[in-house]
């Protein structure tokens, strides 16, 4: 039963094959095994490597919180008309989305860098690719959907546009977010709002394996700074943008990078260089844990009284100017809340208050993650199914009266959907492209009489 579920898994998150997470879990036990050794002995031999289990679960738990946020923004008065009861905790969605995405990537490239150390680095790449390749059939999809979708959704709203149709279909082929710079209304726009953090995921982790090779080159030849280096990577770009988009409140640095492969790459790349650097300064990270674990619930408090404070904030009114919002239909935030680097530093923060033993459940951790990856692919069309279904059934003026009522049907068909994709459509899918790829590397098939030249 675990191995039609590993390989599964290894088609749909892929970035734990079975085998692989038995040698992952294999080395976990011997570091537990070994820390009954003195103290000095386990930093030095054993790095204090996260639990890459702990890592998979945080990346769920991000993930929620990001679909959930998501589907506040569709059920707002901004995206399916006014009159909703979310418009409350709308601006503390906004503020949530933009903390949790920020924290999602980072903590999805400690992950995959987690993932992949474990493995040779040809077949570092052969998994980044199969990922991609995964990924991309779920944005294919998804595509599809949001153009019939959103297109019968902007008739009902009177705001159908041939531009916005093509420009979801480049979106949707190119998976680049990145010509969406314009908050203008007037401006295309995609009907696909919150595909981008899988749109972002896919490039990252086709760059993966070769930004772990890097970092073994210049640990190998520059090893005295190896760790200067590292580290100026990490922070420099995502400050700098934190600092321009902080100065700059009434320009489109925070709109156009928000949901931009550009700049989500270079928090997804702080993960993997984390990983990196926890594994070369073992007794500082020690310390360093020991003050994150006490300090936690104070930090979860203020974080909590960030977010709460913005319960029951009056929406402003729609302008084309342009002011710090994730979506172009989105009310501007405060400018403390466009700092790209706070759900960066939540990140490595939690980072350093998870465990470091082996993993006990990390095949459930990766059934759940499997299932949340084509749930923000399919989150926007799922909710634009929901919704005009019920519009046909109920009418409109009551569905609109009970938005919060929508949310909870969107939630739990987007997750059944997930569940049902992953189990059903996504292996005959990613079964099929696989073929098609492997006919297509090797040419058609070779005569019965003829010997076949075996696979690499």
């Amino acid at each position: 039963m675990m191995a039609p579920a590993a390989t599964a898994l290894a088609d749909t998150m892929v970035v734990m094959p079975h085998a692989l997470l038995r040698r992952t879990e294999s080395a976990h036990s011997d570091s537990q095994d070994s820390s009954q050794a003195s103290t000095h002995d386990c930093l030095a031999l054993c790095p204090p490597t996260p639990n890459v289990q702990a890592l998979v679960r945080a990346c769920n738990c991000l993930g929620c919180a990001y679909l959930v946020c998501s589907i506040v923004t569709f059920c707002s008065s901004a995206y399916t008309g006014p009159g909703s009861a979310l418009d409350v905790v709308l601006f503390v969605s906004d503020v949530v989305c933009v903390d949790v995405s920020s924290a999602l990537f980072v903590m999805a490239g400690c992950t995959v860098a987690s993932v992949l150390r474990t493995s040779a680095p040809d077949k570092q790449t052969r998994i980044a690719r199969q990922a991609a390749l995964v990924m991309l059939l779920d944005l294919y999809g998804a595509t599809l959907c949001a153009l019939v979708l959103g297109s019968l959704h902007a008739l009902m709203l009177a705001r159908f546009r041939w531009a916005d149709v093509a420009f979801t279909a480049v979106d949707g082929l190119t998976t680049l977010r990145t010509l969406d710079f314009r908050q203008s209304a007037a401006a295309p726009h995609p009907y696909n709002v919150t595909a981008w953090p899988l749109q972002s995921l896919l490039w990252c982790v086709l760059s993966t394996p070769g930004l772990l090779r890097m970092e073994g080159w210049l640990a190998e030849r520059a090893p005295q700074l190896a760790d200067t280096v590292v580290c100026l990577c990490s922070v420099l770009g995502i400050t700098l943008f934190t600092a321009f988009g902080s100065m700059q409140t009434s320009s489109n640095i925070f709109y156009a990078n928000a949901s931009s492969v550009t700049y989500r790459s270079l928090e997804f790349n702080l993960g993997v260089h984390a990983v990196f650097l926890l594994g070369r300064h073992a007794a500082l990270v020690a310390a360093l844990r020991h003050v994150c674990r006490h300090a936690a619930p104070y930090v979860a408090v203020l974080v909590g009284t960030v977010w709460f404070s913005e319960i029951g904030r009056p929406l402003s009114a729609r302008t084309d100017d342009n002011c710090l919002r994730l979506y172009h239909r989105s009310s501007c935030l405060q400018d403390h809340h466009g700092f790209f680097l706070r759900g960066c530093v939540l990140a490595l923060f939690a980072l350093l208050c998870i465990n470091t033993g082996p993993p006990e459940q990390l095949a459930r951790e990766l059934r759940v993650a499997s299932a949340l990856l084509p749930a923000m692919a399919f989150c926007w069309p799922l909710c634009i199914a929901v919704k005009l279904v019920l519009d046909v059934t109920f009418g409109a003026a009551l569905v609109g009266q009970n938005r919060p009522v929508v949310l909870v049907m969107c939630a739990a068909a987007l997750g059944v959907l997930s569940m049902w994709y992953v189990s059903i459509v996504q292996p005959k899918l990613s079964a099929g492209a696989s073929r098609a790829l492997r006919r297509g590397a090797t040419g058609p098939a070779p005569p019965p009489d003829s010997p076949r030249t075996p696979l690499v």
